[in-house]
Formats: C-alpha cells, sequence, structure tokens
C-alpha cells in the first residue's frame, strides 16, 4: 500500500489535518494526511476531554467509526512519501451533497438524529460541537466538517469520533 513517489499530489490545502482533491468522475474526495502527521484525537485525563495529535493507528480507527456512526464510505488508499520523510495517508470519501449550516443547526439537526449535546465546545475548531451516541462521542462539529440535507439530517465528513470513556 505504499504509492509510488509520482502519485497524483492534492490539488488544494484542506483544514489543519488535510489537503485535498475531488475526483468529479468518482464522485471521491482524496484526502492526504498533513505530512507526517495523522489528524487529531480526543482523550480523556481526570473526567476531561483534551485535543491532541493522533497516532496513525487512531487515525484509521477513526475512519472506521465514520463508516460504521455515519454510514460513510471512506477508504484506505495506502501510504505516500512524495519527498523523503513525508508520509501521508491517503484515503477516499464519497462527496454528499447539503448545505453549510449554523452551529445552531448543527446543534438542532444532531439533538434531532437523537444525539446527546456534550457540555465541551471548541475541542477542534473553535466553539465546535461535541455529541454523543451509541457509544461514540463526536467532536468537532461546526459548518466546515458538516452539512445538512434539506430535511434537516447531518452529514459529518470531516469529525473526530471516539468511544465513550470508561465510568
Amino acid at each position: 500500500m505504499i504509492l509510488p513517489r509520482d502519485f497524483q499530489p492534492p490539488e488544494k490545502d484542506g483544514g489543519r489535518e488535510h489537503d485535498v482533491r475531488y475526483e468529479a468522475e468518482s464522485g471521491l474526495w482524496w484526502k492526504y494526511t498533513k505530512p507526517n502527521m495523522a489528524g487529531y484525537m480526543v482523550s480523556w485525563n481526570d473526567g476531561q476531554p483534551w485535543l491532541h495529535n493522533a497516532l496513525p493507528l487512531d487515525y484509521l480507527q477513526r475512519m472506521l467509526r465514520q463508516n460504521e456512526l455515519f454510514g460513510d464510505n471512506v477508504k484506505l488508499i495506502g501510504l505516500w512519501n512524495p519527498q523523503a520523510h513525508d508520509w501521508s495517508i491517503i484515503t477516499t470519501q464519497p462527496h454528499v451533497e447539503g448545505r453549510k449550516a449554523t452551529l445552531e443547526e448543527l446543534e438542532k439537526a444532531f439533538i434531532e438524529a437523537g444525539f446527546e449535546m456534550l457540555p465541551w465546545r471548541g475541542l477542534g475548531y473553535a466553539e465546535s460541537l461535541s455529541v454523543r451516541k451509541d457509544g461514540f462521542d463526536v467532536w468537532d462539529i461546526h459548518p466546515a466538517n458538516v452539512l445538512v440535507t434539506d430535511t434537516g439530517l447531518p452529514l459529518p465528513f470531516d469529525v473526530m469520533i471516539t468511544p465513550v470513556p470508561s465510568a
């Protein structure tokens, strides 16, 4: 799963975790983790969540949870090393159709979808929301990471998902 050095690079800078390219023919987003990074994750310390750099396995587990909890189809493509020591994890993810929503609209959408709002904000993007459902906590919910359908269903595509901490 080591991709060749001449593998197609990303077309545009993404956020803090990924750079991306969109392939209209397949309807897929190609996501490239920032070099030598594996995104972020949330862990717990004395009952308080904290954001930190993820390890590659944490990142891949997060993608599996995205598929499980939200019915997504994120796939691991491989590892890319375009320059010495600059590894990126490459995944694909289907494009989703929806509209950008405010934080208030996202909160309403998640509540209506059966999620419990958590009191912590800003783990990930400033003022981002966090929710809980089915044994998972979902972090970094904000307009750049979640769209909503015309019927108000939330469509997360770049959130952090962790298991609910043990009691």
